[in-house]
């Protein structure tokens, strides 16, 4: 296969020495324990003319294995579309030769664990469906959205501060079964001990890559994440994964791929809901859910939605450069091209803007549903802005809430675990680009063709 056919991957060898910054080296130094897997990988290619660790087989069994009854789970049409995606996906990333050896068992790891947590979920529904189908009730959920970078993470953990709401833990989305009960104490779950070891277990194998990533965006088992992340991981969709082909990329963001991971993860919240329910409503968030827009109100016709904003000359390069940080140490070292890089985020991203923008202004009913977030106001008042969202949905906003979402401020500020520095010139961002690219979207919301101070 070409290795153009990866488009920000360029040969190493070519890049050797280089100085420019253009090609980043890793900043992972990998220990002594994980140089078998190189070995390995290189007699692979010598012997058998390709790397070791495929995917491909692994993961289609695991995904195979799920029997997923009635449509409940996805017409076969609809599981088809993610098997489709998931085959898509292995042979990328068994193809492309500019993964590293470390990259690919880190990949296998990651997606075998995240498959047999689906095989999970959908066994432990289907053995308890009566009881779930009895006390889950998860209506109405208030979801926020929009372009990642642009203080999603932040808002959803304010409104997480609600003692109303109801929003996932990182340890039971990463194993959800069995669920969390009732009046257990959420910090006494035996998850987060073994979720907290397998981080223990990626910090020893690739020292400072949680640092390094935690200055965009800080992790923990106990802390609120990203729902419909991990309901595309957990049906095999790898939704960052730009190292398995720009097509792979463009195809996770179609709305067709939707309709599976909708009906997936309605059904995991209900049964999450049904052994320990939200009092009012269950707060989610995720980048992701913006280019399925024109397919969130036919899963959720009861949702109230907050749609997050920023100036998108601030925020693309401030995505290139997370996700350059998570592909990284998993890239051959002198591989990753940042202005080819940021060509590809630029084209494929422009659908988190223009999905909910679309829709919107074709279902003008909905409107009532949705509230606009403008970064700038989120981080000079953000209690404000939460009363502001409470408001607009007819939400009960109390003092006790308040003084919770004060107490996070408080102790979460803002460069804690450090700032991750970017520029739009490394990434080969020009404004005047952009904003031609996005011309509805940079006019609908007010921003000029070059960013303010502040914006």
């Amino acid at each position: 296969m070409d290795v153009d056919f990866y488009n920000y991957h360029v040969d190493p060898r070519t890049t050797y020495g280089d100085i420019s910054g253009r090609y980043p080296p890793n900043f992972v130094k990998f220990p002594w324990f994980t140089k078998p897997l190189i070995w390995s990988d290189t007699l692979s290619r010598a012997v058998k003319k390709r790397p070791a660790h495929l995917l491909k087989d692994k993961l289609l069994k695991l995904f195979d294995m799920v029997d997923a009854p009635a449509e409940r789970w996805g017409s076969a049409e609809e599981i088809g579309i993610l098997r489709e995606n998931l085959v898509l996906f292995s042979e990328r990333m068994d193809a492309n030769p500019h993964i590293s050896p470390i990259g690919r068992v880190f990949t296998k790891i990651l997606m075998t664990g995240h498959l047999k947590n689906r095989a999970d979920t959908v066994a432990f529904y289907e053995q308890n469906r009566s009881f779930i189908g009895a006390n889950g009730r998860f209506k109405a959920p208030l979801i926020v959205t929009g372009f990642p970078r642009t203080g999603t993470t932040l808002l959803q953990r304010l409104l997480s501060e609600d003692p109303a709401t109801r929003s996932p833990f990182t340890f039971e989305m990463e194993k959800s079964t069995p669920p969390l009960k009732s009046g257990a104490d959420p910090m006494k779950d035996p998850r987060i001990a073994k979720s907290a070891v397998r981080i223990a277990a990626l910090s020893k194998m690739a020292p400072g890559f949680l640092e390094r990533f935690a200055e965009s965006h800080p992790m923990s088992p106990i802390e609120k994440e990203e729902s419909m992340i991990y309901m595309q991981a957990h049906n095999g969709v790898a939704a960052g994964a730009v190292s398995a082909g720009r097509d792979y990329f463009h195809s996770v963001n179609l709305p067709k791929i939707s309709d599976a991971l909708f009906r997936y993860e309605r059904n995991f919240f209900t049964m999450l809901d049904a052994y320990c329910p939200a009092k009012s409503h269950w707060t989610l968030k995720a980048p992701n859910y913006a280019p399925y827009f024109s397919k969130l109100f036919d899963y959720y016709p009861d949702a109230r939605v907050v749609v997050t904003h920023r100036h998108p000359s601030r925020s693309m390069a401030s995505v290139c450069r997370m996700i350059e940080t998570s592909l990284l140490p998993f890239d051959r070292d002198g591989s990753f091209d940042k202005i080819r890089f940021g060509d590809i985020m630029q084209s494929e991203m422009s659908v988190f803007l223009s999905a909910p923008l679309d829709y919107r202004a074709a279902n003008p009913q909905h409107e009532r549903q949705i509230v606009d977030c403008m970064y700038q106001e989120l981080v000079r008042d953000p209690i404000a802005m939460v009363k502001q969202i409470y408001t607009k949905f007819d939400l009960e906003y109390t003092s006790d809430f308040e003084k919770r979402m004060q107490g996070y401020l408080d102790s979460n500020k803002q460069g804690e675990h450090g700032r991750h520095k970017y520029s739009n010139e490394e990434y080969g961002i020009v404004p005047v680009n952009l904003y031609t690219q996005n011309k509805a979207y940079f006019d609908r919301y007010g921003f000029e063709v070059e960013a303010r101070s502040g914006d």
